[in-house]
């Protein structure tokens, strides 16, 4: 076959070319330690380099979050235990201002210390993160939770909302909690307050004839007038006050009230003339429950253990005539055992039981509850009073400069530390979860970014060696094209 010279030299030149191309991209290979420089290189290994860039990204991100989630949880934790410390100062402060050897100036003094304390939970309260962003506003980022528009009202601007952060394909973490939960909604202790009449009768009264919560305040001896009776008898409940949980005052000349930050108080009295207080119960007003049973059908005998409250047997009960008999029954077989469940009965109508707890859940079994009229079951309390944190601390401050006795508060200072911490606890764990999730998101981005540099990556050991089988290659291009181009039929004329 004849060649012409116009052919071989297009030859020659095209070989070259591609030979230089070849090497031009092995060199760019080489320059940006890519395998694949454009699509084209190798489709399906881009798509997969694609796949995991996605991959690696959303890992990117979840791991963002953790890493907010994580700076804002500790900041709340922060703020949460400077919360914990001024709690623990205030339950120290209410417990001395308690005290009958404090003086009025020693009150006033504590008093002025806990208003100081009531600043630093406020401003605790209203803790920002490094965005500006407030901590305890729930949704409401930009907006400060709390706010004091009068001495002793406390608003709250912000909602229930907690935000979740995704960390995981499966996993959220709230990076939160809203102020609402943590500072308004706050159980308070049981407390119950009832105020007597004036005496009218002075004579002597005998151990026994006036017991609070089934303990006896002793023999009183006469008085003068319902003055002196008064300050007699607050004597006498406040010796016994370590027994009773209940404490008296004189809040008029001739008057007592009791108050319990216990449970409810029940008063018993041979007379009211003498005493200035009447038989009754009264009821502690934090968390309440009720229940009323049926009238019993069957009035057999009822064996110990048969008919229990709140986990204890109220005893044996006989037999019984009649259905308003067996009701009188079950109520005193029950009011017997009141001090250790905490239920109280009363008669609705003349047969029919009603049970009451103003402290927990009423748990009631029976075995018979045809003889009974009480149907086996559990009643719940339910929080018919919550305060804020902070308008209980205004308030213990407040009793503690009028010199009055805040036992009341000292439950409600507890409850609130105990709702704290129990956040703290939760803090804590997501901490953990966190601090677990940050290290299998590195380790899934370092596995996608290993399978990504396989596909991807340049071997500089065979590029290399490429680089120089085809510079050699090139090379013998060249030389061939300049000795070929020489030989010409004109050379041997």
């Amino acid at each position: 076959m004849r060649i012409s010279s116009s052919l071989f030299y297009k030859r020659s030149t095209d070989a070259m070319l591609q030979q230089q191309t070849e090497v031009s991209q092995t060199q760019l290979q080489l320059s940006a330690g890519k395998r694949i420089l454009r699509p084209s290189d190798d489709p399906m290994g881009t798509s997969r380099i694609m796949q995991f860039n996605r991959s690696i990204e959303t890992v990117k991100q979840y791991q963002d979050n953790v890493d907010f989630a994580t700076s804002r949880l500790e900041l709340e934790e922060a703020a949460l235990e400077g919360m914990v410390n001024i709690l623990q100062r205030t339950n120290e402060l209410a417990v001395q201002g308690n005290s009958d050897s404090m003086s009025a100036t020693d009150r006033e003094a504590t008093a002025a210390e806990l208003h100081y304390l009531l600043d630093g939970m406020l401003g605790l309260a209203n803790s920002k993160d490094a965005n500006g962003e407030y901590l305890f506003s729930g949704y409401q980022r930009n907006t400060q939770p709390f706010s004091r528009p009068a001495e002793n009202d406390f608003i709250y601007s912000g909602d229930q909302g907690q935000r979740q952060l995704q960390i995981s394909s499966t996993r959220q973490v709230a990076d939160g909690d809203s102020g609402y939960d943590l500072f308004v909604d706050v159980e308070t202790g049981p407390f119950a307050t009832g105020s007597g009449v004036a005496a009218t009768s002075f004579s002597a009264l005998n151990d026994g004839d006036l017991t609070i919560n089934g303990i006896s305040v002793g023999a009183i001896p006469a008085a003068a007038d319902a003055t002196e009776r008064a300050h007699q008898i607050a004597a006498a409940v406040n010796a016994v006050k370590g027994t009773t949980y209940v404490s008296a005052e004189v809040i008029q000349p001739d008057r007592v009230s009791l108050s319990s930050s216990y449970s409810d108080i029940s008063i018993n009295t041979l007379s009211t003339a003498d005493t200035g207080l009447a038989t009754s119960v009264i009821p502690a007003t934090t968390r309440s429950a009720s229940v009323t049973g049926p009238a019993a059908t069957t009035f057999d005998a009822i064996a110990d253990g048969d008919l229990t409250i709140n986990g204890t047997s109220v005893g044996a009960i006989p037999i019984a005539a009649d259905a308003a008999t067996r009701a009188v029954q079950i109520r005193d077989a029950v009011n017997a055992v009141f001090g250790t469940t905490n239920v109280r009965a009363e008669l609705v109508g003349t047969d029919q039981v009603q049970l009451i707890s103003s402290s927990d859940d009423i748990t009631v079994t029976t075995a018979t509850a045809t003889d009974t009229g009480l149907i086996s079951g559990t009643t719940l309390a339910v929080n018919d009073r919550q305060r804020n944190i902070f308008e209980t601390l205004y308030q213990l401050a407040t009793e503690l400069e009028a010199d009055n006795s805040v036992d009341r508060y000292i439950a409600d200072v507890q409850l609130a530390m105990e709702n704290i911490l129990n956040t703290q606890a939760t803090v804590g764990a997501r901490r953990n979860v966190l601090d677990e999730q940050s290290e299998v998101n590195t380790g899934s981005q370092l596995i996608l970014e290993s399978y990504r540099a396989d596909i991807e990556d340049l071997d500089y050991t065979e590029a290399i060696s490429r680089l120089n089988q085809q510079m050699m290659a090139l090379e013998a291009a060249q030389k061939t094209y300049i000795q070929v181009q020489g030989n010409s039929l004109f050379d041997y004329l």
